[in-house]
């Protein structure tokens, strides 16, 4: 804004905030950081860069309004950048606006140690262009300290700066930005809301300016594609060739002999290109934002469905390890059910049976089992407690506190008698006679006693054993389906 102090004109910048609210926030800091004008050299030479420095702070309210702050300092008058971007229609004077803002940019990067401070605020808010300069010359630059320019006069998120680039790079973006603006007649990222419009920034979400143009100068839409797009390309060369490219020579060219008229036929071409473009650049950016959005959740699926294929191989790998009567005769069934007592092989006997048969011998080999390893481990004994009665019978050698448990003397009788129900499965009967050994102190006391040097007891045993064969999924296969016993 611009007032009168004293009868003498001045520059201000109104805080919005009230005398004691300034106190509060500490923002004395904004009386002492300065601003900076650039001004062209005499003779083409090299610009000079002066401060601007604010003289004070004061209580001023508008007519009908309450009171505020406002720092103020010399006056500068000219035109704010961003105003000129969105509301003039002088095509020539907004491209030799955007030239002399480069060119300030160029200087304040070039400028020497020893020279006032080279740091000016990048949004076009903070600039203002004296387009005739000073007693109507060449025009002259004023950038308004930076948190002045924060507080003040950026009341919303710039749409051409970067958030992320600083420097020539950050400067090269800004030129690109407000180039796009200028001859598409919209910004590159038009988003209002601050976070997606910074994110599309930094995902280059923005319609080529080649589209977004059709027929702009070849060497000037490429600059701006290089500058707007990830992972963007030399700031201060850039900014050099937009100037070889609108003001070769140092005089400027006007706007429209930027943009040439396309025919038809590459105009057609040019629009079926731009649809294809729109359609796949959507679909990727939603993709893309979906995934990073719902990255924990995809990241939880894909560990959900990892660990579900892992149990779903792991179970069939075991079920496939698993024993099975696969390929058996009958005898061979009842045999392999008899001998794992011994192997306390607990697994080959459930495969050996069906319909809940020989639940009771299967459950004693279970807990046996049990004991057999606790007690391995307790002990810390590499040999296990529990040896098989056939290996006990062939003369294996056994310490005093092994036990023997299993079968011997098996003998598989068929009892010719088979009943067939079906066409899918088959009865046979067969009577197996066997004696049954296990451990002396297993049998009478309540309470077990791990006496040492007594032999295992016999019991003879004679069982009636009913096989039946029915289909499944490794083809026929013959259980046993009851064992009657008579001890």
């Amino acid at each position: 804004m611009i007032f009168e102090i004293d009868g003498r004109r001045v520059l201000g910048f109104d805080t919005g905030l009230d005398s004691r609210s300034f106190a509060q926030a500490k923002l004395a800091r904004l009386i002492t950081e300065p601003g900076l004008i650039v001004r062209p050299g005499q003779a083409e030479g090299p610009h000079r860069i002066e401060l601007w420095k604010a003289s004070g702070v004061l209580e001023r309210s508008e007519v009908g309004g309450k009171p505020t702050m406002v720092v103020w300092g010399p006056l500068f008058e000219g035109d704010r950048l961003d105003l000129l971007l969105n509301e003039c229609n002088e095509q020539d004077k907004i491209l030799a606006a955007i030239c002399v803002w480069i060119q300030a940019m160029l200087a304040l990067g070039e400028s020497a140690p020893g020279n006032p401070p080279a740091a000016a605020a990048p949004w076009p808010g903070a600039a203002v262009i004296a387009q005739n300069g000073e007693n109507g010359g060449t025009p002259v630059i004023f950038f308004a300290p930076p948190s002045l320019a924060q507080r003040c006069i950026i009341t919303a998120a710039e749409q051409y700066v970067h958030p992320d680039l600083d420097g020539m790079r950050g400067a090269a973006f800004t030129a690109a930005a407000m180039l796009y603006r200028h001859f598409a007649g919209a910004p590159p990222f038009p988003a209002t809301d601050e976070s997606l419009l910074h994110q599309d920034m930094r995902e280059g979400n923005f319609l080529p300016v080649r589209f977004a143009v059709p027929g702009l100068d070849a060497r000037l839409a490429a600059l701006i594609q290089n500058a707007l797009e990830p992972p963007h390309g030399n700031g201060e060369k850039i900014l050099n060739e937009i100037l070889a490219v609108v003001q070769p020579g140092g005089q400027a060219v006007s706007a429209a002999s930027l943009v040439q008229p396309l025919p038809e036929t590459d105009r057609l071409l040019l629009e079926k290109e731009k649809a294809h473009f729109i359609k796949i650049k959507t679909a990727s950016v939603k993709t893309s934002r979906f995934v990073t959005r719902n990255s924990a959740i995809l990241l939880g699926c894909l560990a959900a469905f990892v660990i579900a294929v892992f149990i779903t191989v792991s179970i069939a790998q075991s079920r496939s390890r698993l024993p099975s009567t696969a390929g058996m005769e009958p005898a061979q069934v009842i045999e392999s059910y008899y001998n794992a007592f011994g192997e306390l092989d607990h697994q080959m006997m459930e495969a050996c049976v069906t319909n809940g048969a020989g639940k009771d011998d299967i459950s004693a080999v279970i807990n046996l089992f049990v004991i057999s390893k606790t007690r391995q481990a307790y002990e810390l004994k590499k040999s296990p407690p529990v040896i098989s009665a056939r290996e006990w019978q062939q003369g294996a050698e056994i310490n005093a506190d092994t036990q023997v448990f299993g079968v011997t003397d098996l003998r598989i009788t068929n009892n010719k008698e088979q009943i067939t129900n079906n066409k899918d499965m088959e009865k046979v009967q067969y009577r197996v006679d066997y004696i049954f050994w296990v451990p002396a102190e297993l049998v009478g006391d309540s309470e077990i006693e791990f006496a040492k040097n007594r032999p295992p007891l016999p019991y003879p045993r004679s069982d009636i054993v009913t096989l039946v064969r029915k289909k499944e999924k490794r083809g026929l296969n013959w259980h046993i389906a009851e064992i009657q016993r008579n001890d």
